[in-house]
């Protein structure tokens, strides 16, 4: 495979998936697929977000507009923790004494 999948091998790929179900997820807005010639194609990560919205689906009992909600907080979640790791590459190329200011303040603020 080529790196994006057609419809009919992202359902086939994963085994709670049915075209029913994809149609829903990208109605509401949890999947996005590209589009082509062809028709629309997902990628390895749509795969992977495609797995844990039909394992939250099954395990959970969710539906479409719950799952929707989950995905946009886990995506939020996602998105904190890239931001925090910039934070962090930006803070460790200052010297010492400004990483050891900001340090003391941000311990500050956590214990307020």
């Amino acid at each position: 495979m080529t790196g994006h999948y057609s419809t009919d091998e992202t359902v086939d790929a994963i085994a709670t998936l049915t075209h029913t179900r994809l149609t829903t997820y990208i109605e509401v807005g949890i999947i996005r697929p590209c589009e082509s010639q062809t028709g629309p194609v997902f990628t390895p990560v749509d795969l992977a977000r495609l797995e844990l919205v039909c394992e939250l689906a099954e395990s959970h009992e969710l539906a479409a507009d719950a799952l929707a909600m989950v995905m946009s907080l886990v995506d939020q979640l996602h998105a904190s923790r890239n931001e925090l790791a910039a934070l962090g590459k930006a803070l460790d190329a200052e010297p010492e004494d400004v990483r050891g200011r900001v340090m003391a303040a941000w311990q500050a603020s956590l214990s307020r």
